[in-house]
């Protein structure tokens, strides 16, 4: 189980990085025509739009799974270890909850999309294609969040990482 949801937090990290790539080229392009050559690519904020929102949540599924997620650690150092545990497993039933009604919510859009036959205004794309994959990766990222409430063990942070990540 652990091997598999490596594996397909990298498979969406490296479509993330794919949009990513797209976005960079699609901004950069248009910067270019709209400065350069008074010509600005009229649907550059619709592809930009729909790939931020793929790359956002793309990319969630391997920030959880590297429990890579803002955290702030104020009390936790002054607990004794039994308190740090039940901080961890509440901030994990948190991330379950939230990312799972962000991942609902999407799947539920997403529908509603499909059956309105909502478009984007210049390229007349379908986004409902574009919600469901943001809903399916968000899942995945709920996955994850189950998984590491049950196996404390999966990307368990190292010492050296967070001691490389003080600042």
């Amino acid at each position: 189980m652990e091997t598999f949801l490596k594996r397909i937090s990298n498979v969406l990290a490296a479509f993330a990085s794919l949009i990513l790539l797209l976005v960079m080229f699609t901004t950069f392009a248009d910067v270019v025509g709209r400065y350069f050559f008074n010509a600005p690519v009229t649907y550059a904020v619709e592809l930009i739009q729909l790939g931020m929102g793929l790359l956002v949540l793309f990319g969630l599924a391997i920030t959880t799974l590297e429990r890579g997620h803002i955290a702030v650690d104020l009390v936790e150092s002054m607990v004794p270890t039994i308190v740090q545990r039940v901080f961890a497993t509440f901030a994990a039933l948190c991330g379950i909850v939230f990312i799972g009604l962000i991942s609902w919510r999407l799947w539920d859009r997403g529908i509603k999309f499909m059956g309105d036959g909502l478009a984007t205004d210049v390229l007349f794309l379908p986004v409902w294609p574009v919600v469901v994959l943001m809903a399916i990766a968000a899942g995945i990222a709920t996955l994850i969040a189950i998984a590491q409430l049950f196996m404390p063990g999966l990307n368990k942070k190292t010492p050296e990482f967070d001691k490389d990540m003080d600042v």
